[in-house]
């Protein structure tokens, strides 16, 4: 074992300070992989902690009634997987907080209840001085304290009972709205939604009977292949993001309705979500943007295919509820408004867009997250004493501060799909690494600058601030942290087709990077094959990507093909303009994507078209089988052999759906009346602010 070789000055050892090498703020449940590292190595530690958790409160409260938006995969830490069933599937809140109570237990020895009212940090070491008037000495800071938000009163006080047949105007959207959305649609309530667009995610979609979790459609690594391959791909056609959302069906989206490639955006464009950027790195520099609010929502077809059983209403009371907002606005009971366009009269509790003037009763605003760190001030030799000020991009990976010395924040940077933890693991084995290794401490400060920059420039499509700055893509942010630690896979150690879907298609959770190495967790590399086993290789996924590839390749060959052999006369100075609307043509993606579940069979099309291309050189045959392709991708779509992954709304218009949806209010009402008054907070708290926040 390596220890820092950092040392606090002898000054400060007498009998009114406590020194430690290292010193937590806050006993947050992200910490406890880095505790667990640091009992292992021996290393001397303390933390400092006060007041009671969010999932405390929830509890007290009676609101541990709601299922994780993140899969369970992502959701548990690896050594905690590895205990468990290898499955499919989200944990219900109760399970949650049981889960973090065990490891409380298990590491809360070393824990001083006490609120920490100023941090100094000096170059060497950190003064942490508490309410009570204790002193600590740190050689390393770790500050885990979670986020300040409001929404933690509304999922705490809200009283659903009385919320009846009422008008809710709600000006925000996230994962913590949608759980109350789900909530009040039972009751037969007015909800107005408004937006500026938002980004929607299918929890768990079934393939052949196999269940896949979100994060297992997400093949992160792809991205090495192309940044443009996985950019196009990963978001299921051109709807998700735009410079400036239409407010009108174009004639290419009627078309494509005609074509039964029906998606939440083409027939709800208020809901296109609008973003600044620059062009050269969105095309180019990033896979994806980091600053994506994205929601999760049960789809009402997997829902009703697990839950509607005998058991209903106790996976209600469990915590399992139907929250498929595209169903809900697809059946008129969740409005769009846009709200740009919409005013707000809070005095006389109305709203108003265009021609359209309504009485709210409620009204739900948007609140930003923000970390909920103590003051903190820097005295460092040579410089003016100051108080520190949190800037996310200031942070390398979120984790180290450029402004600060040896301190370091856990459980600050959020995912937009894998679990909070799935994160917080990888940083706590960064901060790890930090405390026990000098060589590597002293690399990653000494070019601090450059990476900040670099990793602002690769993720952020903007130079501007955002409040969302902190949200990432957890594939990518797992994956960093993994190379920087000398722990990710690496693709010249592949040795088989099996290797090469292990890297590029498997997710990039934690447990990924905990097969070997420092940081192996026994048990977890068989857990990986099973996984792996269980969903057949992740061969949808792979047909999928292969699926748009193919159709590109074989669009390329085609204006080759029309070029070289010359029966279409393409002059030489149209084929660059060819080729590039071939790389930029939305049509391939929507077809491949089309396809999910059925692209194998489209493939096989493609594969001999090509083949006999080579033997046959004729234009035709490449546009046969590209043709061939749409028509076959088009029966698969009529017959409702296929199904998009994401927002797909061919597969809600069931009589099937409406008469469970109808049967599930019936039941989720009966379910909550059965809630005693300590779980009915008797009020109809208005808050003004709601966090767009999500709760995973």
């Amino acid at each position: 074992m390596q220890h820092a070789a950092r040392s606090i000055p002898g000054e400060l050892h007498d009998e009114q300070v406590t020194s430690t090498e290292v010193l937590i703020i806050g006993f947050g449940f992200s910490a406890i992989p880095l505790i667990r590292e640091l009992e292992r190595d021996d290393i001397d530690y303390v933390v400092v902690s006060d007041g009671e958790s969010i999932w405390d409160r929830l509890e007290r409260h009676g609101r541990l009634d709601f299922d994780l938006v993140s899969s369970m995969h992502t959701s548990l830490y690896s050594f905690e997987l590895v205990n468990r069933e290898v499955e499919d599937r989200y944990l219900t809140s109760r399970e949650y907080s049981s889960f973090i109570k065990e490891y409380m237990c298990r590491y809360g020895s070393n824990v001083v209840k006490d609120r920490v009212t100023l941090v100094e940090n000096h170059t060497l070491h950190s003064i942490v001085r508490t309410q009570s008037g204790r002193t600590f000495a740190a050689t390393h800071l770790v500050i885990s304290t979670a986020f300040k938000r409001r929404m933690n009163q509304l999922l705490n006080e809200f009283d659903y009972a009385c919320a009846k047949q009422k008008t809710i105007a709600i000006a925000a959207m996230g994962d913590s709205v949608n759980l109350m959305i789900s909530k009040l649609i039972p009751y037969n309530n007015r909800i107005i939604l408004i937006t500026n667009g938002f980004f929607l995610l299918d929890k768990l979609s079934f393939y052949d009977e196999i269940p896949y979790t979100l994060d297992q459609l997400e093949y992160h690594n792809m991205r090495y292949v192309s940044k443009m391959l996985y950019r196009r791909t990963i978001g299921f056609g051109p709807y998700h993001l735009t410079s400036e959302p239409p407010r009108h069906q174009t004639s290419l989206q009627r078309l494509l309705k005609f074509l039964s490639m029906e998606n939440f955006y083409l027939k709800h464009p208020l809901a296109i979500r609008s973003f600044k950027a620059d062009l050269k790195r969105f095309m180019w520099q990033s896979p994806l943007p980091n600053g994506v609010i994205a929601i999760k929502y049960w789809p009402i077809d997997s829902y009703q295919k697990l839950f509607d059983n005998e058991s209903l209403e106790q996976s209600i009371k469990d915590g399992y509820l139907l929250n498929d907002i595209v169903y809900f606005v697809e059946q008129a009971l969740v409005e769009l408004w846009p709200k740009r366009e919409t005013v707000i009269d809070r005095g006389a509790k109305t709203i108003r867009w265009q021609d359209k003037v309504i009485e709210y009763d409620e009204l739900i605003e948007q609140d930003y997250e923000s970390p909920n760190l103590p003051e903190i001030e820097l005295n460092h030799a040579g410089s003016p004493r100051r108080k520190y000020e949190y800037v996310c991009r200031d942070n390398f990976m979120g984790v180290v501060p450029k402004d600060l010395s040896n301190v370091y924040f856990i459980g600050y940077i959020r995912p937009t799909t894998g679990g909070l933890n799935n994160i917080a693991e990888m940083q706590c084995l960064f901060v790890h690494k930090m405390i026990t290794d000098p060589e590597f401490h002293d690399e990653i400060y000494a070019g601090i600058e450059n990476r900040i920059q670099k990793y602002n420039r690769h993720y952020r499509l903007s130079d501007e601030t955002s409040h969302t700055d902190h949200l990432v893509h957890y594939g990518f942010y797992t994956e960093d942290i993994a190379q920087l630690l000398k722990i990710n896979l690496h693709l010249s150690d592949c040795r088989s087709l099996r290797d090469l879907g292990m890297y590029f298609i498997f997710p990039n959770c934690a447990f990924k990077y905990r097969q070997s190495g420092r940081y192996q967790v026994e048990g977890v590399r068989q857990m990986v094959e099973q996984i792996y086993e269980n969903h057949n290789g992740f061969s949808v996924v792979r047909n999928y990507v292969l699926g748009y590839a193919l159709l590109q390749f074989t669009a390329y060959i085609a204006v080759l093909v029309a070029y070289f052999n010359q029966p279409f006369h393409i002059p030489a100075a149209a084929l660059p303009f060819l080729l590039g609307a071939v790389l930029l043509n939305p049509i391939t993606a929507l077809v491949a994507v089309h396809g999910f579940g059925r692209n194998f069979y489209v493939n096989l099309v493609l594969v001999a078209g090509l083949a006999l291309t080579a033997f046959y050189p004729s234009t035709w045959v490449p546009v046969v089988s590209l043709l061939a392709a749409c028509v076959l991708t088009y029966l698969f779509r009529r017959l409702g052999s296929t199904r998009v992954p994401f927002n797909d709304t061919k597969n809600k218009k069931s009589p099937k759906n409406r008469e469970f949806f109808k049967r599930y209010c019936e039941t989720f009402k009966a379910a909550f009346a059965e809630r005693s008054p300590a779980q009915r907070p008797g009020s109809f708290p208005h808050v003004g602010a709601l966090s767009t926040a999500r709760m995973s």
